[in-house]
């Protein structure tokens, strides 16, 4: 009698290859996973270290917007609420176990959104995560998007959003800008409907050198937070995480203590 075939992992369905991205092995028999939102212009990759830095009771993953890396040759889409909705519907079937949001700053916004119509659906997050960005009680409306090329990218260069290589090489200024200016009138077109809080408490983090938003505007995000906030501050700019996210991560995992194993005790 032949031995019975060894099991094998179901593939992803389609909206989970498309819209998430996972740089590590997969952990199935994690606590929780832990979706991480880019900023403006950013792609899954900016987290890429991210998973080796979790304990293993943590499943990593990315939300990859269209328009850019390994989707660079879709559109992106430049409307908060459209974004939000597909992103809700690619992470449903993934609330069997808690979900915990983590955005840097356009992200931050779009996991705050993302998390109210999960809430919505009654699938709560157990935890959210908003990094280096206003609240959205405190949204106002920008015109950066409607710049023209150059000065267009010159405001992201005093911001620190893009790096004097990209500046001085036509190719990389081309492939930046229709991302870029696509997520800029994202950013500065949302207007919520509504700021309902989330049934789960709110983590905000902020560099203390990060001018883009005062410190009120980003402790305001206590105002939706209907279960527990905290504001950290970490040594650095609107990027401070490209270099501290092991210090980052260490200080955000005691807050998401108490997360049941599948079939055992909290994870630690």
């Amino acid at each position: 009698m032949s031995a019975a075939p060894s099991p094998v992992s179901a593939p992803a369905p389609p909206a989970f290859r498309d819209w998430l991205r996972r740089y590590g092995e997969e952990r199935p028999r994690a606590a929780a996973r832990l979706v991480c939102f880019p900023h403006a212009g950013g792609g899954a990759s900016f987290y890429r270290r991210w998973a080796a830095l979790l304990p293993a009771t943590y499943d990593h993953l990315t939300v990859q917007y269209p328009g850019r890396e390994d989707r660079i040759g879709e559109e992106c889409i430049g409307e908060m609420h459209p974004l939000a909705d597909r992103i809700a519907e690619v992470l449903l079937p993934l609330t069997d176990r808690p979900l915990i949001l983590f955005g840097h700053s356009m992200g931050a916004s779009i996991a705050y959104e993302v998390a109210r119509r999960l809430q919505e659906h009654g699938h709560t997050p157990r935890h959210v995560v908003v990094s280096s960005r206003m609240s959205p009680t405190r949204e106002r409306p920008g015109t950066v998007h409607l710049l023209d090329d150059e000065e267009f990218l010159r405001e992201l260069a005093s911001f620190g959003g893009i790096s004097q290589e990209v500046l001085h090489h036509r190719e990389l200024r081309d492939l930046v800008l229709r991302p870029m200016r696509s997520d800029y009138r994202l950013v500065e077109t949302y207007q919520p409907t509504g700021t309902p809080a989330l049934e789960c408490p709110v983590t905000a983090v902020r560099g203390d050198l990060d001018h883009a938003h005062p410190e009120d505007e980003i402790r305001a995000w206590d105002e939706v937070a209907g279960d527990g906030f905290e504001l950290l501050t970490l040594p650095g700019d609107h990027f401070y995480l490209a270099s501290r996210a092991p210090e980052l991560i260490e200080l955000l995992l005691p807050r998401f203590a108490g997360l049941p194993v599948p079939g055992g005790a909290p994870a630690p």
